[in-house]
């Protein structure tokens, strides 16, 4: 099976403190991988690098074969390359249609077909099938800021879902969502991998989301790789359980 994401040697330094430190992984074609670990593990450093947002000290990051590391967000975007924030980045005052219509503008399309094309840039056929995938029919027309947390959350996966990308990063999707809502995610999250055989990465604090949705575990900690392997082995790890469940 490809390696869709190869991540070598990576590192990130501020000042004297690693706070990634020698990581390297890959991502298989079609695989749901899962990366926890405690607060400070240095997760989001590293997904911060691997997408763009902070330069590498040192490493180098590939997609489908093809080196990216320190490419901007906006190039890896037309690599198929999409991902979610631990801070919601749906736009409040737009409807839900409107965020799903505009976040799969970010992939495709013009400036000028923006301005002059359709009003709703030809997406909006994709943006219902979306919602409806999503399950946020009755709530189409209504402005992302209204909606729960729980709600939003949703949303936030749907548009980074909206093109089609080749992969999905998800930065902490459990965080602040009650656990109904959390299962819906979750259930929703497992049908678009098993229909539209995707292939995605989610960094998470709440190891049970993770076991219950990813098929393969790294475990981070002090920006080091301390474990990887199915959820059932990492859970039972006693390297984990010192390091993760210890905290």
């Amino acid at each position: 099976m490809s390696a869709v994401l190869e991540v070598s040697n990576l590192r990130k330094s501020f000042g004297g403190i690693a706070a990634v430190d020698g990581v390297s992984f890959d991502v298989r074609e079609g695989e749901i991988l899962g990366i926890i670990g405690p607060n400070g593990s240095g997760k989001s450093t590293l997904f911060n690098c691997v997408l763009g947002q902070l330069q590498p000290t040192e490493g180098e990051v590939r997609v489908d074969g093809r080196v990216t590391t320190g490419m901007r967000p906006c190039d890896l975007n037309r690599l198929g390359v999409s991902r979610t924030f631990q801070l919601l980045q749906v736009f409040p005052q737009l409807s839900v249609r409107d965020n799903l219509i505009l976040a799969g503008q970010e992939h495709q399309g013009s400036m000028a077909s923006r301005l002059f094309g359709r009003a709703d840039a030809g997406l909006g056929d994709a943006a219902d099938r979306m919602i409806a995938f999503f399950r946020l029919q009755h709530l189409a027309s209504t402005q992302a800021g209204s909606l729960s947390y729980g709600q939003q959350k949703l949303l936030d996966a749907a548009m980074a879902f909206m093109a089609g990308p080749r992969l999905v990063l998800l930065d902490e999707p459990a965080g602040g969502v009650n656990l109904t809502m959390l299962g819906a995610l979750r259930e929703r999250l497992q049908a678009y991998h098993s229909e539209r055989k995707a292939t995605f990465v989610v960094i998470e604090h709440q190891m049970e989301f993770v076991m219950a949705l990813c098929t393969r575990v790294l475990v981070l900690a002090e920006g080091r790789i301390i474990a990887e392997g199915d959820p059932q082995s990492v859970r039972s790890n006693p390297k984990v359980i010192e390091a993760y469940l210890g905290h």
